[in-house]
């Protein structure tokens, strides 16, 4: 129920104790992880023969963060994608198919198995410090229609996709990395705008869901997205009918101020299935010991926490181990697209 960071571009002790000892779920991948293609691999492969060797689940989610634009994690050879703003330019459902399904072969191509895309937000807000070029479009329906695109592709490749961030962070006009958002928006608004790309998204088979560091009055007053039940249940558990995993945005950002030792109780009861934590390692380390106890001690549920287990067996049961496409051969293929892309991008 937890996905961590790492350091090294190579399988050392720390990474070894974190999969063997704490029994990781999965990692997010970063610079600091990447020198070239074959090495990533090689990584890779390394970080699911030890998981093969002593877990019991099918295997580890490897997740990065590249969206193009200036969220990309891995850079050159691989393809320097545009932002997902283009397409909402081109407004062409083959492009952003063809985008999804490109970009998951060259992830794919090196093990990785889960990107931190599409972003389903709304782009409604042109104050907004942290979306901007990130979202599709400003219409939600243009949003709905080329996101169920990206994911289809993506699917296609062999990745799974993560739509974020829930219930939408493009009407904000903070930063959640730096402070905690609120979105001042009446619950009809909201409905009609910033839930329209997820609906469209579950519907078209999506697995898992991020959660947003950010603050929605009318649904919950108190609580952000990630541990309200409001929002996770009430929204999009029972209303959307989503079935799938909830993750939790990075809980290192400024928006989470919360101590960490409360923070499964509160994640557990509101909804989240898996734990996101990209830098910090004793914090990964205090966050289980934190969830292990309010177990132990009946604050948190055991039936919740099988539930949370059986989604995430459910979409890992179904991860492609067939063998990864040859990185150099779509790389050529790629550019071209990349390139047809940047054509549609306005200032």
């Amino acid at each position: 129920m937890i996905i961590s960071g790492f350091e090294g571009t190579a399988l050392n002790a720390r990474t070894e104790e974190l999969i063997v000892q704490q029994g990781i779920g999965g990692l997010i991948l970063f610079e600091r992880n990447y020198k070239n293609p074959d090495q990533l691999l090689q990584l890779i492969n390394d970080l699911q023969l030890l998981a093969a060797e002593h877990a019991e689940i099918p295997a580890l989610f490897i997740s990065v963060d590249q969206e193009g634009g200036r969220v990309a994690r891995l850079g050159k050879p691989f393809t320097q994608f545009p932002p997902m703003s283009c397409l909402g330019q081109a407004n062409s459902d083959e492009l952003a198919y063809r985008f999804g399904l490109a970009m998951g072969k060259e992830l794919r191509a090196v093990g990785i198995n889960m990107d931190y895309a599409p972003v389903l937000d709304v782009h409604s807000n042109p104050a907004n410090p942290i979306i901007g070029q990130r979202a599709l479009d400003t219409d939600p329906t243009k949003v709905a229609r080329l996101g169920a695109e990206l994911i289809r592709g993506f699917y296609d490749a062999g990745v799974i996709p993560v739509g974020k961030h829930f219930p939408g962070h493009g009407d904000t006009s903070q930063d959640s990395h730096l402070a905690l958002p609120q979105v001042e928006r009446t619950r009809e608004s909201l409905e009609q705008i910033e839930l329209v790309p997820f609906i469209r998204a579950i519907q078209q088979g999506l697995q898992v869901i991020m959660t947003a560091h950010v603050v929605y009055p009318a649904w919950d007053a108190r609580q952000p997205a990630t541990f309200s039940y409001s929002i996770l249940n009430d929204v999009l558990r029972n209303s959307l009918q989503f079935e799938g995993i909830i993750i939790s945005d990075d809980l290192e950002m400024q928006a989470i101020d919360q101590k960490l030792e409360s923070i499964p109780e509160l994640g557990t009861r509101a909804g989240v299935d898996v734990f996101l934590i990209c830098h910090d390692l004793e914090k990964v380390s205090a966050l289980q010991n934190a969830m292990i106890e309010d177990v132990e001690a009946g604050k948190i549920s055991r039936t919740t926490i099988e539930q949370s287990l059986a989604r995430i067996f459910k979409v890992k049961e179904k991860l492609n181990t067939d063998d990864n496409p040859n990185f150099e051969n779509i790389l050529e293929e790629n550019q071209s697209l990349a390139q047809e892309m940047r054509a549609f991008l306005q200032e």
